[in-house]
């Protein structure tokens, strides 16, 4: 997306952006041209987002030449590599923006398709959002011109071209899909980069993965040492202690290794662990998993496995069958433990986790992850114990959390009944004292919150009736179409203020009820606490911030003070 600045492109439009002296009396432009391309893939393609602005530069000095208007080049905006079948394009949203702010007034392009292949989007912005908003739109090469002749046939014309358009992206996504789906059948790799440990090249008009000589040996290791050592832990901590670059970094640098000066990177088990699962690396390509529609490049939709394109023998394969099948065996044997480990055991659900929301670790910031193993004793009775531990405490992998941080949930329970006992002693005292003063201030704030919004409320509806007024002088003859104009964009602006200034007020009040509601919540637990004397999820999320556990079960406690809730909205 390139930007020119306003007094280069004043520079660079020479005579077109300087009106001679005394020449030009008619109406006056500042224009913003737009080019878009729908391809970066080419290296050459930037050439003609220099084109289309050169045939709208060359538009403009033959305009100036002619006409007693004067259209000044102010900015040039284009998108490059961005579809027309939607809007939501970098350059085009900063040439609205600056449309709004007043600083161009007209815009130009090459053709109506460099300005979208939407029907229905492109043909609003043309027919109705630039009207509204005073900007006159020029297609150079379909004549079009809404400041001469944006009525009428021409108008026609332009809406014919638009669904022109549209129908062309939609036929282009069609035969798009279709050619990817012929390469893929064919054996051709339509990917990205390569996966790490192969290239590609192209033979005729088939790409092929060839093996690359520099990481070809590092995926026969790991597929070897995994079968090994049966943990993708294991394999990743021998890669970076051999200080191996992952994928990433390989991609980038181009180095294998990395160098003594560098900072090195760390592979982690999950890299290891979809590299051992894919079969690309048993020279199988499987391909068409997603598709995405034409609307949204980032809508990508997951097609189910009997719809994928899969190739057999499609490259060299780095792995033999038997060593990636041994790999797949060992992989199925950890997904099975894995998943009996997420069972509750018979008889013993897990119960609640209370502290889930607002228990973290004190040493690295990470929330606590809570283990509830089935401990069974000599005698064939068993019981549930429940564990809160942090998962980077003592791995190797991490630094920040070098040392085992764990706590047991009875540990961390009777730590926390006796601190909010003494943390809040005085609102168990008192409750009820407390709830009502904590009412009556809430109500205030919500009545002083609700007068201010029936006073912007009052203030554009006066608004309305004298708009209303002007312009049935306007329809009458009694007003210029210019003041009519230039009075409905002031208070187009005023009416953005009140909308903005309502909104605020609106997002205060709803802040007002949260806070009550949480305030009156704190109140009830603590009568909840006192009268119960133990822990829930309610008396926990309603009276503590946060909760730090540090290495020898020591913990820190925030608390939500009931008394400090009321301040910024009372």
């Amino acid at each position: 997306m390139g930007r020119i600045s306003k007094r280069k492109a004043a520079g660079e439009a020479g005579t077109a952006d300087a009106a001679p002296c005394g020449k030009k009396n008619g109406k006056k432009y500042r224009a913003g041209i737009y080019a878009r391309l729908s391809s970066d893939l080419d290296k050459d393609k930037n050439e003609s987002i220099d084109v289309q602005a050169s045939i709208a530069r060359n538009f403009v000095e033959e305009f100036n030449r002619e006409h007693d208007e004067w259209i000044e080049i102010a900015e040039c905006y284009s998108d490059l590599g961005k579809t027309g079948s939607n809007f939501n394009r970098d350059g085009f949203l900063r040439m609205m923006q600056d449309i709004r702010l007043g600083e161009i007034n007209c815009v130009i392009v090459k053709d109506l398709s460099r300005f979208g292949r939407n029907y229905l989007e492109a043909g609003n912005y043309i027919e109705k959002i630039f009207p509204f908003l005073g900007v006159r739109f020029i297609a150079v090469s379909d004549g079009l011109d809404t400041g001469i002749n944006g009525s009428g046939a021409d108008g026609i014309t332009s809406e014919i071209k638009n669904l022109v358009n549209d129908m062309y992206a939609k036929d282009f996504s069609v035969k798009a899909k279709t050619w990817l789906q012929q390469k893929r059948q064919a054996g051709s790799y339509v990917g990205g980069p390569p996966p790490y440990g192969y290239t590609s090249v192209w033979e005729k008009k088939i790409r092929k993965l060839v093996p690359d000589g520099n990481t070809a040996g590092i995926v026969r290791f790991i597929f070897t040492a995994f079968v090994e050592k049966e943990s993708f832990t294991a394999v990743a901590d021998e890669l970076n202690r051999r200080k191996v670059n992952p994928p990433a970094v390989y991609k980038m640098t181009g180095e294998v290794y990395c160098p003594a000066e560098a900072q090195y990177k760390k592979w982690d088990k999950g890299a290891i662990e979809r590299m051992v699962g894919s079969r690309t690396y048993a020279g199988m390509l499987v391909q068409g998993k997603t598709s995405k529609t034409a609307r949204d490049e980032k809508n990508r939709v997951h097609k189910p496995e009997g719809e994928w394109i899969v190739k057999k023998n499609a490259h060299e394969a780095l792995v033999s069958t038997e060593l990636f099948e041994s790999a797949q065996e060992i992989c199925a044997r950890i997904r099975e433990r894995s998943a009996s480990c997420r069972h509750p055991a018979q008889g013993l659900p897990i119960g609640e986790n209370i502290f889930d929301a607002v228990l973290y670790c004190g040493v690295c910031g990470r929330k606590m992850t809570r283990s509830s193993p089935v401990k069974e004793y000599a005698d064939g009775t068993r019981e549930r114990k429940e564990w809160y531990f942090c998962l980077d405490g003592g791995q190797k992998k991490n630094g920040d959390c070098p040392q085992t941080n764990r706590i047991s949930r009875q540990e961390l329970t009777e730590i926390l009944i006796s601190v909010l006992q003494t943390e809040f002693a005085v609102y168990l005292k008192k409750p009820g004292h407390f709830s009502k003063i904590g009412k009556e201030q809430l109500q205030e704030a919500g009545a002083r919150i609700e007068r201010e919004i029936k006073s912007v409320q009052a203030a554009a509806g006066r608004m309305d009736e004298e708009e209303a007024a002007i312009y049935m002088d306007y329809r009458a003859g009694n007003v210029a179409q210019e003041e009519y104009v230039d009075h409905k964009l002031k208070n187009e602006a005023r009416r953005q203020e009140l909308e903005s200034r309502e909104e605020d007020l609106r997002k205060r009040m709803k802040a007002v009820e949260k806070v009550k509601g949480r305030y009156l919540k704190a109140v009830r637990s603590l009568t909840a606490l006192k009268s119960r004397g133990e822990l829930t999820a309610e008396i926990i999320s309603a009276l503590v911030e946060k909760i730090y556990v540090y290495p020898g079960r020591r913990a820190e406690i925030q608390f939500r003070y009931t008394n400090e809730m009321l301040k910024g909205v009372v």
